[in-house]
């Protein structure tokens, strides 16, 4: 053929959609593999498992059994899968490609640019625009490796590499060791927090195939993390994350669990050595459980444990206090009318599903003896206004606690119902009495922890988390 040569394409696969190309040049003793022919070309179609629409064009050839393409520029309006959105991919060329088709010596080589938006996630996180630099060599276009390195703003340069067989892209990715605050647009504003300081490195293996979508696995690690929340500073965060991601489901700790261990958290109630491990699948089922377990944590002076916590949840998870210091909580919650002192211990089962319960049947009892001692001031002024009320206030002036149990319990809306006796002798005027008390506590917690200013960030998590109806319903 000689002269003007033109060629179009008509495509539609029932997974991937449908796309047209066009090719139009000049030919010069042109036959398939034999002669030349150079020629623009220009197209688009759709890509179904992405939700996206593409174009192409640019300028290449074809000569004997060389085809190589020139120029070239295709892109995509999105890139949408699952829970995360790509703004305008684009694919250029930084070298020509050239695909020898030679039956002896057949070989493919080419090198790329991608660049792309913003990576936005469901969560409210996102990327920067990024870069993706890399090289393909192989034998034809249906068969080769590739390696190159991916930047998206400030987080990275990561290292990357794979192979492409015709059916499934395959690639690896190795994140050295980065500080952890480039990360922060990952984090959504709604959470609020602000990353001061640590490590990250990962290494992630991941495919795509048109019949088993896109998974992955790797491992996350984080070292000596620090981040700052407007009521609280939490240091010395270490996280270890084992991950698989299967048909849009996350799979943790499958050779071990996720750990995070945190050194101290600072707020109105300081935490030490705090540690947990989770394992299981996200979202989780009945056939795949999410396991939360091993969890502990210093606080008050004592330690507050809970073995597992597993979802769907079908017993509640046990909540245990060990030797909690009241006059360090009192100290945190700074009361003017009282001051108490002596340990507790405690045991709240926990439910996050439950229709009505979020702590059913709880107790805390005391671990020793325990001191109750009210405000001079607060007692005077009740006795000065009621007499009556004032003569039996005088012997809860100055109280030793012998013996003191409570019963717990809390519903999904925040309501907090409290039980307790209490025995011991106290003391006022010289004068020691036998004291036998039963006491009645009825309070909303939820209003009590915004209150006390660390409550909003806590609320939250339990509204998101916990099966609480909304403020409409008053139901049983």
């Amino acid at each position: 053929i000689d002269g003007r040569l033109q060629a179009i394409l008509n495509a539609h696969d029932a997974s991937f959609g449908r796309f047209r190309l066009h090719l139009d040049g000049r030919a010069n003793d042109f036959w398939p593999d034999k002669g030349e022919w150079n020629w623009r070309y220009w197209g688009g179609g759709e890509m179904l498992p992405l939700q996206a629409r593409w174009d192409v064009k640019g300028t290449g050839g074809w000569h004997d059994t060389l085809i190589h393409l020139d120029t070239l520029s295709t892109g995509f309006n999105q890139l949408a899968y699952g829970s995360v959105n790509v703004a305008k991919p684009r694919l250029t060329l930084t070298k020509p490609v050239n695909w020898q088709r030679d039956a002896a010596h057949p070989a493919f080589n080419g090198h790329f640019r991608l660049q792309a938006g913003e990576t936005r996630f469901s969560y409210g996180g996102h990327l920067a625009d990024s870069t993706l630099d890399f090289e393909a060599k192989g034998r034809d276009p249906g068969y080769f490796i590739w390696r190159g390195t991916l930047q998206a703003g400030k987080v990275g340069p990561l290292r990357v590499n794979g192979r492409w067989d015709g059916e499934r892209l395959r690639g690896q990715a190795w994140w050295p060791a980065q500080s952890l605050t480039v990360f922060q647009p990952l984090l959504s504003p709604d959470m609020k927090m602000q990353i001061q300081g640590g490590s990250l490195q990962a290494q992630v293996a991941f495919s795509a195939a048109s019949e088993q979508g896109f998974q992955a696995g790797g491992h996350w690690t984080v070292k000596q993390g620090s981040i700052w929340t407007p009521d609280s500073q939490v240091n010395g965060i270490d996280f270890s994350l084992p991950f698989r991601f299967h048909e849009q489901q996350w799979q943790f700790g499958q050779h071990g669990p996720v750990s995070l261990r945190i050194a101290e958290v600072k707020n109105q109630f300081a935490m030490q050595n705090i540690r947990a491990d989770l394992q299981g699948n996200w979202p989780w089922s009945e056939q795949a459980p999410l396991t939360l377990q091993d969890v502990s944590l210093d606080l008050l002076g004592g330690q507050i444990t809970l073995p597992a916590l597993r979802m769907p949840q079908h017993e509640p998870a046990r909540v245990s206090l060990r030797n909690i210091s009241l006059s360090e909580l009192v100290t945190a919650l700074k009361p003017k009318q009282f001051a108490m002192s002596g340990k507790v211990n405690g045991e709240l089962p926990l439910w996050l599903n439950n229709p009505h319960w979020l702590v059913e049947k709880g107790w805390i009892a005391n671990s020793g003896p325990l001191t109750f001692r009210l405000d001079k001031d607060m007692a005077d002024a009740i006795t000065r206004n009621s007499v009556a009320t004032g003569a039996a206030l005088d012997w809860l002036r100055y109280m030793e606690v012998s013996r003191s149990w409570a019963t717990i319990n809390l519903d999904n809306l925040g309501d907090l119902t409290m039980e307790a006796q209490v025995q011991g002798v106290s003391q006022f005027s010289n004068r020691r009495q036998t004291v036998n008390l039963n006491y009645h506590h009825q309070e909303n917690l939820f209003q009590l922890w915004r209150s006390l200013r660390f409550g909003d960030n806590l609320q939250s998590w339990l509204e998101q988390h916990a099966n609480l109806p909304s403020n409409k319903d008053t139901s049983p």
